[in-house]
């Protein structure tokens, strides 16, 4: 081989530049970089796969193995009452279908703020313990001076100056409806 041809054969740089002059090969590498955000993800993805095949080839077996296992009958839900459960959710279906837009305002409600529920919940503290204490220590019916006397109780006052702003703010929302 002489060095006129070398000089002469094409190098691998070469047939890259002969290949990008074709329009069709430009266009489909355009595109590529118009969308190499998308391939770095699928590239990501695939490498997770990959990385994970073993996991979800054994989760597969899992799964397929408990099919396997229903239809031979070997399940821990063959004891289970299809047919009564069925019956079950129809009884059920309705009731709840109807009391799907209750439900819904209740949802919506400022019950179910954590505030709410906060005072709900000591409300029936409060109501199992008074309840507890009214069976302990049954009282005599007491006059209007002896209810003028329990306000000196601070727990008392407390809670009726709170039952008193609940029912304010009550006749407050009646009037507005």
């Amino acid at each position: 081989m002489d060095i006129d041809s070398q000089l002469v054969a094409s190098s691998p740089a070469d047939a890259l530049i002969e290949r990008l002059d074709d329009p069709k090969i430009v266009a489909s590498l355009n595109q590529l970089l118009d969308h190499a955000d998308l391939l770095a993800v699928l590239v990501v993805g695939l490498d997770g796969l990959v990385s994970r095949g073993e996991v979800i080839g054994e989760s597969l077996l899992s799964a397929v193995n408990e099919l396997r296992d229903v239809s031979d009958g070997r399940s821990p839900l063959r004891d289970l009452d299809l047919a009564g459960l069925a019956n079950s959710l129809k009884s059920l279906s309705g009731p709840i279908v109807e009391a799907t837009p209750a439900l819904s305002t209740l949802l919506t409600s400022k019950l179910t703020d954590p505030q709410a529920i906060g005072v709900i919940s000591q409300l029936g503290e409060a109501l199992v313990e008074g309840r507890e204490r009214a069976a302990h220590n049954p009282s005599t019916p007491m006059g209007v001076f002896g209810l003028l006397r329990t306000l000196k109780d601070e727990d008392i006052s407390r809670g009726l100056g709170f039952l008193i702003e609940v029912a304010r703010s009550f006749g407050k929302q009646l009037k507005s409806d």
